[in-house]
C-alpha cells in the first residue's frame, strides 16, 4: 500500500526545513580520476581503414562449392568417410595469420595465371598423416602424436597429391564466376621464407575443416586481398543459377557463330621475284622457275597469315595438300 502524507505531516514537514531542524543530504560529486588513472589507447587509422574491406559475395559462393567438389574427391581418393566443413571468410593482417600457425608448419603456393596471383593453402598435419596411413594400408586413421618435424620426401609426396586434387576441384568453384587455371609452385615450412607478401598486407582467409573416421583436421585458404581486388566486380555479386544457365547458353552461340565465320586459304606453290622490264616480257609459253622443287613443302595461307605447312598430292581425283606441319 502507498504511503500518503497527511497535510498536517506535509505542515511539519516544510516547517522543520525551514527551521533547520531536518538535514538536507547534499550530492557529492565522483572524484575525478587523475591523469595516472586513465588508461589510453593508440588507435591506428590507417590500419582501421585497411582493414575495413568490401564483402565479396562470390568468393564465398567459390568456398562453398569447392568444399563439396573437394570432400567428393577426397573420399574417391582416400576410400573413406570424410566430413568437411567450410568456415566463416576472415580479412586480417598477414602477420596476424601467420601468428596463429604451428611451427613448423606445411604452406603451399598456388600460382594462378588468368588471377595474376596466388593462393597459400596450408595442411593441418594431422589431415597429412591421415591421408598417408590411408595410402599404405591401415585399417583405420589413428591420432597421431605431432613431433614439429619437418616433412619427409614421402610425405611431401603425399602433400602434392592433395594439392593435384586442390587445383583441379579450385578451377572447377571458380568457373561460374571467374576462369582461372592453378599451378603448384613450392611449398615451405617457415611463413617467413614467403617474402611475395608483406606482413601489413590484408589476406582473405578460409578455414575447412576435415573429419576423417573421428580425426579432425583442417585446410586453410589464405589470398591476398590486393589480388581479389583486380577481380572484385566478378565478386561483388552471388551468381545465379539463371545466370549461369545464360552464361552456357550464350558460350555455346558464340562458339557455334565462330565456327561459322568464313575464312580465306590459300597455298603459295612457289614465288619468284623479277624487274617490271622481265615481267612485261613475258608471253604465251614462257617458262619462269619459282624458289622451290616440286616435292618442297608447300606453305598455306590463312587469312594472309602462314599457318600450315604441306606437300602436293591428289585426293579423289582433286589435287589436294597434306598438312605435315602447324607453324607457330
Amino acid at each position: 500500500m502507498e504511503q500518503i502524507l497527511t497535510q498536517e505531516e506535509i505542515d511539519a514537514l516544510l516547517e522543520g526545513l525551514s527551521d533547520g531542524n531536518i538535514e538536507i543530504e547534499q550530492k557529492t560529486e565522483e572524484p575525478v580520476p587523475s591523469k595516472k588513472e586513465i588508461e589510453v589507447k593508440a588507435f591506428d587509422f590507417v590500419k582501421y581503414s585497411k582493414m575495413r574491406k568490401d564483402k565479396l559475395p562470390a568468393l564465398q559462393f567459390v568456398y562453398d562449392r569447392f568444399s563439396k567438389s573437394f570432400r567428393t574427391a577426397l573420399v574417391l581418393f582416400m576410400e573413406r568417410e570424410i566430413d568437411m566443413e567450410q568456415g566463416t571468410i576472415q580479412y586480417i593482417q598477414y602477420d596476424e595469420f601467420i601468428k596463429t600457425l604451428p611451427l613448423p608448419t606445411n604452406m603451399n603456393i598456388i600460382v594462378t595465371d588468368r588471377l595474376k596471383g596466388f593462393f597459400i593453402v596450408i595442411f593441418d598435419a594431422k589431415l597429412i598423416f591421415s591421408v598417408l596411413e590411408t595410402i599404405f594400408g591401415s585399417a583405420s586413421v589413428t591420432k597421431t602424436k605431432i613431433e614439429g618435424r619437418e616433412f619427409t620426401k614421402i610425405e611431401l609426396g603425399v602433400i602434392k597429391k592433395l594439392l593435384e586434387l586442390f587445383c583441379v576441384e579450385m578451377e572447377k568453384a571458380w568457373a561460374p564466376v571467374y576462369e582461372i587455371t592453378c599451378k603448384y609452385s613450392r611449398s615451405e615450412m617457415n611463413p617467413n621464407y614467403i617474402t611475395m607478401i608483406s606482413p601489413e598486407e590484408i589476406v582473405s582467409v578460409c578455414e575447412f575443416s576435415v573429419d576423417i573416421e573421428g580425426v579432425s583436421g583442417w585446410m586453410k585458404v589464405c589470398i591476398p586481398y590486393s589480388i581479389l581486388e583486380t577481380i572484385k566486380g566478378y565478386l561483388i555479386s552471388t551468381p545465379s543459377r539463371e545466370d549461369m544457365e545464360m552464361r552456357e547458353k550464350w558460350c555455346s552461340v558464340l562458339k557455334e557463330r565462330v565456327y561459322c565465320i568464313p575464312l580465306e586459304v590459300r597455298a603459295i606453290l612457289g614465288k619468284r621475284k623479277m624487274s617490271l622490264n622481265e615481267f612485261l616480257k613475258v608471253t604465251k609459253d614462257n617458262i619462269i622457275m619459282i624458289d622451290r622443287h616440286v616435292n618442297d613443302p608447300v606453305d598455306l595461307l590463312v587469312e594472309n597469315r602462314s599457318k600450315f605447312k604441306g606437300r602436293l598430292g591428289v585426293m579423289k581425283g582433286n589435287k589436294a595438300i597434306m598438312i605435315e606441319e602447324v607453324v607457330r
